[in-house]
């Protein structure tokens, strides 16, 4: 995962396990691996007014994930069709954090 500052100060803690992303020691968790889809997805985390992390736009921004779209990949069943052209079938490339890009901003 990539980590990009926007701003100078301190920052919302944040910790990566696998594929799960937590905030401030798991007050908001995601699994980075289940919010992907087929189109890049982003993900806004802001603080509202009680000082709690929230998803989408709030009092005060902190991060925002993008997650990358899924890949697909065709690979041979060995089996041909009909005409003699070998059969495929699309295969789901296995998430790869390292393509998620975290953007944090200072809080304080």
């Amino acid at each position: 995962m990539r980590v990009e500052y926007k701003n100078d100060g301190s920052y919302t803690g944040y910790s990566l396990d696998g594929t799960v992303l937590s905030f401030r020691g798991g007050e908001l968790t995601f699994d980075l691996a289940r919010l992907q889809r087929f189109n890049p997805v982003k993900v806004t985390i802001s603080e509202d007014e009680g000082g709690n992390l929230v998803t989408g736009i709030s009092r005060r921004y902190v991060a925002e994930v993008d997650i990358p779209a899924k890949r697909r990949a065709a690979e041979k069943t060995g089996a041909v069709n009909p005409f003699g052209f070998p059969i495929l079938r699309r295969v789901n490339d296995s998430f790869d954090a390292a393509g998620v890009v975290l953007t944090l901003w200072a809080v304080r």
